[in-house]
């Protein structure tokens, strides 16, 4: 993961913090840092194991949001919702302060999606990742103008089918790891009850389980280290949708 050659396009609109952060290029050369990333070294390559089903919930968050400020949703929002006798009822007859609303409801989620990253990226060993939550402090408060960061939702589509297979997969693993997990609670009862033929075609069975279960894990998060998969460009990317669109 290096520095793209568009970083150097950015200037000083963007500080050093967003640069290390979103484009995960660690610029430290210190001997404080070389021991920090030594005595990190033995967690570099730990898997997000049992956390795969809270780092997918956190993807299929970011994908839904990602989705809400698409150019056909935010055209509904302005043109149908906020237009709606309904809402000037019930709500208010300004349509910027309608807007604003719908503006904050969306900041409102990042914010909380941007919770779970800070914490998951305090177990990577990118500095990028692990600073992840100052990065997003500056955006919000104002110290970097997100509309400035425009360029960083290009990719953004591609990403996000990335996230949806990894969720897809993930949701698909963990209702296979139920499945399997009946099956070795059934072990011993089954062949304490059962003749020998169907004895070895429940461990057939269980055999192909957990070949399906390894297989997911290794396409799912489950396999993936946090580095490769903690969503903290993801939620920078959807920080600059939303900051551009409305």
């Amino acid at each position: 993961m290096v520095a793209e050659p568009w970083l150097l396009r950015m200037g000083n609109q963007v500080s050093s913090n967003l640069k290390n952060s979103l484009l995960l290029h660690p610029t430290s050369t210190s001997n404080s840092s070389s021991r920090k990333k030594k005595s990190s070294s033995s967690s570099s390559c730990s898997n997000i194991g049992i956390l795969s089903l809270e780092v997918a919930n956190v993807m299929s968050k970011l994908v839904h949001l990602h989705n809400s400020v698409s150019d056909e949703e935010i055209s509904k929002l302005k043109h149908e919702l906020i237009k709606s006798e309904g809402v000037k009822k019930l709500v208010s007859c300004d349509d910027s302060y309608l807007s604003e609303l719908a503006y904050s409801e969306r900041v409102d989620d990042l914010n909380r999606v941007a919770e779970v990253v800070s914490r998951l990226g305090k177990r990577c060993t990118e500095p990028a990742l692990l600073g992840f939550e100052h990065v997003y402090g500056d955006i919000i408060s104002g110290r970097i103008n997100v509309k400035d960061l425009g360029f960083l939702v290009k990719d953004m589509d591609s990403m996000i089918r990335k996230m949806e297979r990894y969720v897809g997969a993930t949701a698909n693993l963990y209702g296979e790891l139920e499945v399997l997990n009946e099956l070795e609670l059934a072990t011993n009862k089954f062949h304490l009850n059962h003749n020998l033929d169907s004895r070895r075609a429940f461990d057939q069975k269980l055999k192909w389980q957990r070949q399906d279960v390894k297989h997911l894990k290794d396409i799912s998060l489950w396999n993936q280290t946090y580095d490769k998969v903690t969503p903290a460009r993801q939620s920078g990317k959807v920080c600059s949708s939303i900051g551009c669109i409305f």
